[in-house]
């Protein structure tokens, strides 16, 4: 295919959380349908080796360290991409710091909520501001956020991260009215795939088969399962779905 039928060609794409999981898969597939992608993460190797694997198979990828919810690097980030590119087409807030399980008395049940709320909410919310000026210029763009299906569900000992996770649900509905006239669509996607960190907790916690029986499929998904819903709302193929939360969770999570 030439790159000029591919579905993101000569577009521009900043995925946070890039180095492993659902991140990385995002970003190859945004790279192998044309778009030249800035991923950013904790781990400069691991961002690296992503970078690597892109450049391999044909695509462009650039990686570099950037912290969620810390205001430089989300300018650094943007900075980044429009000095190499000059444009932002899409916006992928992927990155989330996890507290573990807590409950509501416990006395770290304030410090995690701000851990959280930086890392998710403000995270997002700076980029989304530090991107808007470039999308509107533009004529548009396309903004996915990452919810959880914990958000909705209210699950026991997780109030920390789904409050977090609910608050960008109505980051989403919110600035997609409000930027919906300057053509930028905002999603949320509730994703829920094996990565190493969930992997970890599932094993640690002794809960696998709990989770896994309140999958209707019957069976967890993987990075892969969430990169084409990704794709979807990135491309012109979704360019009227704006202020949706799409579950991408084998119907954990149903609405």
């Amino acid at each position: 295919m030439s790159d000029s039928l591919k579905r993101l060609a000569g577009k521009v794409a900043i995925i946070t959380g890039a180095g492993q999981g659902i991140g990385a898969a995002i970003a190859e597939s945004y790279a192998h349908e044309g778009a030249n992608v800035l991923i950013t993460g904790r781990t400069l190797s691991k961002l690296e080796e992503v970078a690597g694997k892109i450049g391999e198979a044909g695509g462009t990828c650039l990686a570099m360290v950037a912290l969620a919810g810390e205001k430089k690097d989300a300018v650094a980030t943007v900075e980044r991409a429009i000095s190499e590119w000059g444009r932002v087409d899409i916006l992928v807030n992927n990155a989330h710091t996890f507290t573990d399980y807590l409950p509501i008395l416990d006395e770290k049940m304030e410090e995690n909520c701000n851990i959280d709320f930086q890392s998710a909410f403000f995270g997002s919310l700076q980029l989304m501001q530090l991107c808007h000026p470039h999308m509107k210029e533009q004529g548009g763009g396309a903004i996915i956020n990452m919810g959880s299906s914990y958000g909705p569900r209210s699950e026991p000992g997780f109030l920390a991260y789904s409050a977090s996770k609910e608050a960008i649900r109505s980051l989403t509905r919110t600035a997609a009215k409000e930027w919906g006239s300057d053509g930028i669509r905002v999603n949320t996607i509730l994703p829920s795939a094996l990565t190493p960190k969930s992997i970890w907790y599932l094993e640690d916690s002794g809960t696998y088969d709990l989770e896994l029986a309140k999958v209707a499929m019957g069976r967890f998904g993987g990075p892969e399962d969430i990169a084409p819903t990704c794709l979807f709302l990135a491309s012109d193929e979704g360019n009227f779905v704006t202020g949706q939360t799409i579950g991408v969770d084998g119907g954990s999570t149903m609405f």
